[in-house]
């Protein structure tokens, strides 16, 4: 029946169209990665910087070297403790570059405190995102397979209830118009409307 095909069709429809929309919303979730290494770039910066002031006040003895990156750290700081420990680096550096050993200690041990804030940053903030999108992807998962259980349960019911008995009589009608009298409609159908209009067919082929 062409009514019935165009019922299956719709229900398909329904069903592709919220397949489509879980998809484009995991696709969605999962362009959350590059966002977070975008987010995790001031970090990397950070740890550059870090790295550069290291060499410069153990290795290179480079003060210009060493102002310009703490400069630019100061310049980049997203994290919480960052903004205290570039202090306390200031407050340490210009003794170790004339010979304070225990200056140099202190500067090189908050040094390593701010790239271990960065690299921590960097981290929660991978866990953070890798949550983010694990929850949303079952969030868009749940409800498109709620939908197609729905969708199936409904396309069950109406072909019992509905399409199959207007499928029986649009068949009783047939096999009457090719001769064959007999067959009526059956005398039990699920829906009481239905089984009214068989049993009025039935008295109307009976009559003839």
């Amino acid at each position: 029946m062409i009514f019935a095909r165009r019922i299956y069709y719709s229900f398909i429809v329904i069903l592709v169209c919220s397949t489509v929309i879980a998809i484009a919303g995991i696709r969605g979730f999962q362009r959350l990665e590059p966002f977070v290494n975008t987010l995790n770039s001031s970090n990397t910066k950070s740890l550059f910087y870090a790295e550069q002031m290291l060499s410069s006040i153990s290795v290179k003895k480079d003060l210009k070297m060493f102002e310009k990156n703490l400069k630019d750290a100061k310049n980049n700081t997203t994290e919480p403790n960052e903004k205290e420990v570039i202090d306390k680096i200031s407050g340490y550096y210009k003794s170790a570059f004339q010979g304070n050993k225990k200056m140099e200690e202190k500067a090189v041990n908050e040094i390593a405190e701010l790239s271990k804030i960065n690299r921590v940053a960097m981290e929660q903030a991978g866990i953070r995102a890798k949550k983010i999108q694990t929850v949303g992807i079952w969030i868009i998962i749940f409800p498109s397979i709620f939908i197609w259980i729905i969708g199936f349960t409904l396309l069950a019911r109406l072909k019992r209830t509905f399409i199959k008995p207007l499928q029986e009589l649009n068949d009783v009608i047939f096999d009457y118009n090719s001769g064959n009298h007999m067959r009526r409609c059956p005398s039990y159908t699920s829906s009481k409307d239905l089984q009214k209009l068989y049993d009025g067919i039935n008295r109307i082929l009976d009559n003839k």
